[in-house]
């Protein structure tokens, strides 16, 4: 029997590679006779680093070229950051999988690293790197007197910024993939900072019309994080919300069947940050989790909505 080279998207970052790679190895393991090569690729987000992703089109500008190499047929699969997707993929893609979530907190590295001064423990006035607005009106709340300073880049373009700023926060999940965790100072629980929809999910894309991946794929999907990807994309599609909102929300199983979402939403013109909570029956078993899970999300942004 032949062996099958799966040919897989990705962008050509040292992290996307290497959690491309993460995925692909994944793939392989699972399914004997499969091997893969990576179809790298540099993105719109990627060129653009002058400008904020709110600017210029948002999450989808990581995620384009990658679609569009599974349209032209030069790649089986795309691999993503489920924060760097849209809240609802095209009509022609779909979501076929997801691994299991790593650690979907935002970590604080300050200069000096892990010995460094903690969040709280800062100087008023200290400049803090980060390029998400989500992440600047949670820090806020923290501490309004601090100062946030946006930064783009990859993982080791925003850790050279420290030779300039106090601190800067990132992804625990990046941080951890690329051998990096020993360089934390701390780590902000989900309670401090609601981390962003998706954050921690690797996903795998793939065309709508490509069934015949769907068997393969399937032996690596994480069924617990998918329903919590559901759920918190879910939540960003009721709401229209993107990157350029100061919007997140945050899924957990607190038991076998009970899905919990947490979600914020800055309301510009009262200037609150809006919090809410929901519980959605959610079984694992049944063949209506995936919209058990998408209720939940609807539910939570519902309840963000009357806030309003």
């Amino acid at each position: 029997m032949s062996e099958f080279k799966l040919r897989v998207a990705t962008r050509k970052s040292a992290l996307a590679m290497a959690q491309t790679t993460m995925v692909a190895e994944a793939i392989v393991k699972a399914n004997p006779g499969t091997s893969y090569e990576l179809v790298s690729m540099t993105t719109e987000g990627d060129r653009r680093l002058d400008k904020s992703l709110a600017s210029f089109g948002g999450k989808g500008v990581f995620i384009k070229e990658l679609e569009v190499a599974l349209l032209e047929g030069r790649a089986d699969i795309a691999v993503h950051s489920l924060k760097d997707m849209p809240a609802e993929v095209l009509p022609e893609f779909k979501l076929a999988a997801v691994l299991h979530r790593e650690d979907p907190r935002d970590a604080f590295i300050a200069r000096g690293g892990v010995d460094g001064c903690k969040f709280m423990e800062l100087p008023a006035g200290a400049r803090i790197g980060t390029g998400s607005i989500r992440r600047v009106v949670q820090l806020k709340a923290l501490r309004p007197d601090l100062e946030y300073v946006p930064i783009r880049g990859n993982i080791q373009t925003r850790l050279s910024k420290l030779a300039e700023l106090d601190g800067v926060v990132l992804a625990a999940a990046g941080l951890k993939r690329m051998g990096l965790a020993d360089q934390v100072t701390e780590y902000f629980s989900t309670e401090q900072i609601l981390p962003a929809s998706g954050q921690g999910i690797l996903a795998i894309e793939t065309l709508n019309a490509k069934q015949s991946l769907d068997a393969l794929l399937a032996h690596v999907n994480d069924a617990e994080t998918y329903c919590i990807a559901v759920a918190e994309m879910a939540f960003l599609k009721a709401l229209n919300a993107g990157c350029q909102f100061p919007v997140a929300s945050f899924a957990e199983f607190v038991d076998a069947g009970t899905l919990k979402i947490r979600g914020i939403y800055w309301d510009e013109t009262s200037q609150q940050l809006l919090r809410a909570k929901v519980q959605h029956s959610v079984s694992l078993e049944s063949p209506d989790s995936i919209a058990q899970s998408r209720a939940a999300g609807v539910a939570l942004a519902q309840k963000i909505r009357e806030q309003l």
